[in-house]
């Protein structure tokens, strides 16, 4: 797990902190009206953006968020440089007998297409839409999180208005208006802490993350267009060193 990604929360921790220590009641921040109209609003309203079918991947980047480790680029080229000496001693065909044992998709797929004997423009390609596909699929988890990051300041803003709407209906009771003017700082509140500590941190964590996946992919790609070629697994690993 990626503590770091938790820290979000934690800042939200010591906002609290901070507040009580100036004398604050934290109690008059749990409004579950401001809530909704902030958080919930926000997620609903930006998931209008997201494709029908696609929703699975804003899951997905919400594990990238969390997930300790997406890619290994030391151990992508190690998976290499081995497939890359077996076919030099044994031959490519060679290859097709351990096939079942790669674990990364992206590698599995090339030495699949190797076996098959496809030249190494061909491969290329076809590993490069492959590789374009995903990173397509995750930028949508990956801007859905960005987009609600720009959004919750708004709703908390949303927020703060029907909060004063609702105060300045209730001029001849002091307790409601109060209320009314506490639902609208504290709807702001909750759409900037959410913004800031929680929807941009995800947003930004995650496309941190999908760019290591991409570059992980292109050395794959490069490394596996090499072997196709029959370079040396010296020169391999020293081209491949670029990337890990």
């Amino acid at each position: 797990m990626d503590i770091f990604s938790i820290i979000g929360f934690l800042a939200f921790g010591t906002l609290l902190l901070g507040a009580f220590l100036d004398g604050a009641h934290l109690a008059i921040l749990i409004q579950p009206p401001a809530f909704l109209i902030v958080v919930p609003s926000t997620l609903l309203g930006v998931l209008g953006s997201v494709p029908a079918g696609k929703i699975g991947y804003i899951i997905k980047a919400l594990k990238m968020v969390f997930s300790g480790s997406i890619v290994n680029p030391e151990k992508t080229k190690e998976e290499i440089l081995e497939i890359a000496n077996k076919a030099r001693k044994e031959g490519i065909l060679s290859l097709e007998s351990s096939i079942d044992e790669i674990k990364d998709p992206l590698i599995k797929r090339g030495v699949e297409l190797m076996v098959l004997g496809m030249d190494e423009e061909s491969i290329v390609s076809i590993l490069e839409a492959e590789l374009t596909k995903e990173e397509e699929e995750l930028k949508i988890g990956v801007e859905y999180w960005k987009t609600c990051s720009e959004t919750s300041p708004t709703m908390g803003l949303t927020g703060a208005v029907f909060g004063l709407m609702h105060a300045l209906t209730q001029l001849n009771d002091p307790n409601k208006l109060a209320e009314g003017i506490s639902t609208a700082f504290v709807a702001t509140v909750y759409g900037i802490t959410s913004s800031y500590l929680i929807f941009g941190p995800w947003g930004r964590k995650s496309k941190a993350k999908l760019d290591m996946i991409v570059m992980a992919g292109y050395m794959t790609i490069e490394g596996i267009r090499l072997i196709a070629k029959g370079e040396n697994p010296r020169l391999i690993e020293e081209k491949l060193n670029a990337y890990a």
